[in-house]
């Protein structure tokens, strides 16, 4: 438990708030948003913290695959795809994603508690699973039609809510799937890539879709084959060997071991 102090000034909070390395690295990653170049020295002078633990979190955003680090104490963000709003998402390559959650949805059982990112080709799954005897887990808010429409037993994070996308983030929600041991996760990516995993415009998503994989038995990674060869800023996993990836025969998935894929019609 954290008890806080109602008398510590608004400065001591900030401070407390940076010891925190996942925030003081969120810190880190909106800093070099706003410049393409940024030194360690301007780091540290905006987080109040050394220089080791500034090179430490930097070396943590590069092996993540989020930043490059550059000669002469400065760093840059990759540049990566966007994340796009709900309503620009929902018709998106419509036929590759049915068909990708139609399948997936074959692959949970009755009884078993099932973890959904909160993305649009997760949101095919929903439908499928009708009759079943399964709890479903998600922090997409915009599940959540779909989940009364067809009677899914469910549990919706808590948290703040990210409206653009209709996601729900933060300590609660993060929390929450850390308390949770799932038999089965479907989580989607904004990028797909072979050489620097599987990654999403959203700090605050990757945290949470980082801690349901660890929590998971078996993980299935899912996404059209637009989302193949495309990086987004911030990685949340690799497709290990005991992962899947469901996509369609449209993707081009000729560097990745054929065993970690499923390729749907």
């Amino acid at each position: 438990m954290i008890i806080f102090n109602k008398n510590l000034k608004k400065y001591d909070m900030g401070r407390w708030f940076l010891m925190i390395p996942y925030a003081r690295r969120k810190t880190i990653l909106e800093l070099m948003h706003s410049k393409e170049i940024i030194y360690l020295d301007e780091i540290k002078e905006k987080t109040n913290v050394s220089l080791a633990t500034v090179r430490r979190d930097l070396k943590t955003l590069a092996e993540e695959g989020q930043i490059e680090l550059l000669s002469g104490g400065a760093a840059r963000l990759i540049i990566n795809v966007a994340e796009k709003s709900v309503e620009e998402k929902i018709n998106l390559n419509r036929e590759e994603k049915k068909v990708i959650g139609s399948y997936a949805a074959t692959l949970i059982g009755d009884g078993q508690f099932v973890f959904l990112g909160p993305g649009t080709t997760e949101n095919y799954i929903i439908r499928h699973l009708k009759g079943k005897n399964v709890t479903v887990v998600t922090n997409g808010a915009f599940h959540i039609n779909e989940l009364v429409r067809y009677n899914i037993n469910s549990i919706i994070l808590g948290g703040d809510l990210l409206t653009d996308i209709a996601v729900l983030v933060g300590p609660f929600a993060i929390n929450q799937v850390t308390n949770m041991n799932f038999d089965k996760c479907f989580i989607g990516a904004s990028g797909i890539s072979f050489d620097r995993g599987l990654s999403t415009s959203i700090m605050d998503v990757a945290e949470i879709n980082k801690i349901v994989i660890e929590r998971s038995r078996e993980v299935y990674f899912i996404g059209d084959s637009t989302k193949i060869g495309k990086n987004s800023r911030y990685k949340f996993a690799e497709i290990k060997e005991e992962h899947k990836l469901i996509t369609t025969k449209k993707a081009d998935v000729k560097n990745l071991d054929s065993k970690k894929v499923i390729l749907v019609k």
